[in-house]
């Protein structure tokens, strides 16, 4: 799975990411790191996706829209939320969980307690409205998260709505996961097909590594949340009548030929709700605009707030460091660091921040929780004084730590060329500093 690019060869990322706009994934090219920078090596969207949307050929990143599935399972790898998933959306899943579940303890009563009354509107799930602020881990019934085709293979052999429905297992992501940790549940089932037999069988590594991620995370918390990805559908979502043996007969059957989820686009005019290809926004001819304070605009994902949120709802983390796809601890060469701030300037979420005191002190904060592990400070540092740790401490996720990194002002001389301080970053970055 490649997932480095030659980025020289990438000039016009941002226009063709736009192309995946539809009804099911919106683009938010502001927010895509390769956008931002060129030289950031993060393209873990072709890498994953199931369908040959996205995909990287000689070097090339190749988009075509035409094959989208509108799976999600791009959107779940985006380190900065730059792919949205909208069939369903984030809240809207959640909703379905909460909904399955229910479904699921009023049929099997023996399963499992109570999820509260689960919202049915996208606000109500965000705002966490009409149910507890906090329930002991493992007092609910089962969630059942099901992909489509193991639904249309089993078909009336599921109980009506006891399972929530993804066009793929790698539309699930861990803040999912954790905000059904903090309602209380004792187990989500990831339920997948056959994925030999599917052309979507590459989500299966998503939800897998999805489903570690967050068992880590979770642990990390004393969250016991157990957490399967698997082709066997539990007992419990089975219809009166139905067994393991007629489950697994009905999908060798219905996969006895290789099967793929129809491309969005044939799909489109069924989709509804917050997803109406026509709401998606139009974006601007270029990319971002420098702000007052000499960085790019800084913004969190929605997912990274709701994953705190859910974490903070758990209580204090109990272990000791995480080491996940999640979060980085960055650390500043000082002897080779050149005082340039660009890792703030090009940080999505401000994580690295410029800071500069009344008494001349210059310098970046970096602060755990807001870094979403993208590598753009690492990869466009000119003097390589920047390393990314993988283990971070639990605790500094949550309670807002911050590290202050002081520097050195650089003098500059300046030989009759104004332009000289632009031209040595083109030379440093082998190209154009800001993508326009």
């Amino acid at each position: 799975m490649v997932e480095t690019i030659d980025a020289a060869a990438h000039a016009h990322v941002g226009a063709a990411f736009t192309a995946v706009d539809s009804a099911a994934i919106r683009v938010h090219r502001e927010r895509c790191a390769k956008v931002r920078n060129r030289n950031v090596d993060c393209l873990k969207c072709a890498a994953a996706c199931t369908s040959g949307c996205i995909s990287l050929e000689d070097g090339e990143l190749l988009i075509d829209a035409a094959k989208c599935v509108g799976c999600g399972t791009c959107a779940t790898v985006c380190p900065t939320c730059a792919l949205e998933s909208l069939n369903p959306s984030d809240a809207e899943l959640k909703a379905a969980c909460l909904r399955a579940a229910a479904s699921l303890a009023s049929a099997n009563p023996s399963v499992g307690g109570d999820l509260g009354r689960p919202s049915s509107t996208e606000e109500d799930v965000l705002a966490g409205e009409n149910r507890p602020k906090s329930s002991p881990a493992g007092s609910i019934c089962e969630v059942v998260i099901a992909c489509s085709q193991m639904e249309a293979a089993l078909g009336d052999l599921l109980v009506p709505g006891a399972a929530a429905s993804v066009v793929c297992a790698g539309r699930v992501d861990e803040s999912l996961l954790a905000g059904l940790a903090a309602e209380g549940a004792g187990r989500v089932t990831v339920l997948c097909g056959d994925c030999d037999r599917c052309a979507q069988r590459h989500g299966r590594d998503t939800a897998e590594l999805v489903a570690q991620t967050a068992r880590q995370v979770l642990a990390a918390w004393g969250n016991d949340l157990e957490i399967a990805v698997t082709d066997v559908p539990p007992a419990s979502i089975l219809a009166d009548g139905a067994d393991g043996a007629a489950a697994e007969a009905a999908r060798t059957a219905y996969f006895a030929q290789e099967r793929s989820c129809q491309p969005i686009r044939e799909t489109e005019d069924v989709l509804g709700g917050s997803a109406a290809r026509g709401d998606a926004p139009e974006h601007p001819a270029h990319s971002l605009h420098v702000m007052k304070d000499g960085t790019l605009p800084h913004f969190i994902p929605d997912r990274r707030e709701r994953l705190l949120d859910a974490l903070a709802r758990l209580g204090e983390p109990v272990g000791g460091k995480l080491e996940t796809r999640l979060w980085g601890a960055v650390v500043i060469d000082g002897t080779k660091c050149v005082s340039c701030r660009m890792c703030a300037t090009f940080c999505p979420t401000g994580a690295i921040a410029k800071f500069d005191d009344v008494d001349g002190a210059l310098g970046v904060t970096h602060t755990p929780g807001d870094c979403v592990k993208c590598g753009s400070c690492r990869d466009v540092c000119p003097a390589d004084a920047i390393t990314l740790l993988d283990a971070v401490p639990a605790s500094w996720l949550t309670d807002g730590n911050r590290h202050r990194y002081a520097m050195t002002p650089r003098p500059v001389s300046l030989i009759d060329n104004p332009h000289q301080i632009l031209d040595t970053f083109r030379l440093d970055f082998s190209g154009d500093i800001f993508e326009r």
